[in-house]
């Protein structure tokens, strides 16, 4: 019998629910009532009463108390084999999406594998809700996303908080605004940029698809602003890179600025990076599952993953305006 079959049952027990219980392991309803009806077929038993209200036979009650103990027998048996020998070989399944795996990986690897040479790392390369359904039918065993909701059966650690960002070239501003272009940039370094301010300059923007372009088309429509798009693109790359020459007002997610900045070095003389004001954060997390004990070799992923992002924070850090009060420190 699928174990996973007992995990989805006893979720089915804690919300007593079909459709929450769904809702909750990020699957279909048909897929969880195909999970139970096995369940029933393969012991021979009716584990719900479903009519008037949902609520468990005498065979469903005695199954919670023995799902629960080959659910925590099992994953300690995984935990202890894993853990007999540090040079015991396993695999390790990680959900991350594409583009942050191409900017966080290489330093998460090289402060994990200098330890764990001898576990294999698999990545899986999804997005945030793709990842979720993974972890939760035990396709991964950890996931880095976006935005991940509080469910009472994951470990969420906060790793990060991304607003957009704004690269604005001196050359611009002084186009534009001769006469108080530095007291704008005095301005910006300490409250952040106010987009509206800028809505009539040449804006080089992601693509409206992108989840980072939705917020802006937001603020511009909050304010009955119609701003001046220059170029619209899908690169994250060229947008930095087009930033950086000073071809327009570059909105840049602080992801895109991480990985381009590591890659080609500092900014361009007379370039400038601010935090972009009124646009709302977006929290960036490690999940695993409570109910699975992790091996060792899996807590020293988290381990690895969160000194990553200490770093990339820091980094962030610098570009983060200063509040009023504390300007004359910064």
């Amino acid at each position: 019998m699928d174990l996973h079959a007992f995990f989805i049952f006893l979720m089915v027990v804690e919300e007593m629910s079909f459709t929450r219980a769904a809702e909750r392991l990020y699957i279909t309803q048909q897929s969880l009532s195909a999970h139970i009806k096995r369940l029933e077929s393969h012991y021979n038993v009716k584990l719900f009463q479903r009519r008037p209200v949902l609520k468990l036979t005498p065979a469903g009650e005695t199954m919670v108390f023995y799902a629960r103990q080959i659910l925590e027998s099992e994953q300690a048996m995984i935990s202890q084999f894993a853990d007999l020998n540090q040079q015991a070989a396993g695999i390790l399944h990680l959900g991350i999406s594409p583009q942050r795996s191409s900017a966080f990986f290489p330093g998460i690897w090289s402060r994990y594998h200098a330890e764990y040479r001898n576990i294999s790392v698999r990545l899986h390369n999804k997005l945030t809700d793709q990842l979720l359904e993974e972890l939760q039918s035990s396709q991964i065993d950890m996931m880095v996303g976006v935005d991940i909701p509080e469910l009472s059966n994951l470990t969420v650690v906060p790793l990060a908080q991304e607003q957009l960002r704004c690269m604005i070239h001196e050359n611009i501003l002084k186009d534009y605004f001769p006469t108080c272009w530095q007291d704008m940039l005095r301005r910006y370094s300490q409250e952040g940029v106010d987009l509206i301010e800028l809505k009539e300059l040449p804006l080089i923007l992601l693509s409206a698809t992108n989840r980072f372009r939705r917020p802006i088309d937001q603020l511009f429509r909050k304010h009955n602003a119609i701003p001046h798009i220059s170029l619209e693109t899908s690169s994250h790359g060229l947008l930095f890179q087009l930033g950086c020459q000073g071809s327009g007002i570059a909105l840049v997610n602080p992801l895109s600025m991480y990985e381009q900045m590591r890659l080609q070095g500092p900014l361009p003389e007379r370039c400038h990076i601010f935090l972009v004001r009124d646009l709302p954060e977006s929290s960036v997390s490690l999940a695993y599952r409570k109910d699975i004990e992790l091996p060792q070799y899996a807590i020293g992923m988290v381990d690895a993953i969160v000194e990553e992002f200490d770093y990339y924070t820091k980094f962030l850090e610098r570009f983060t305006a200063c509040p009023k009060d504390a300007a004359a420190k910064c």
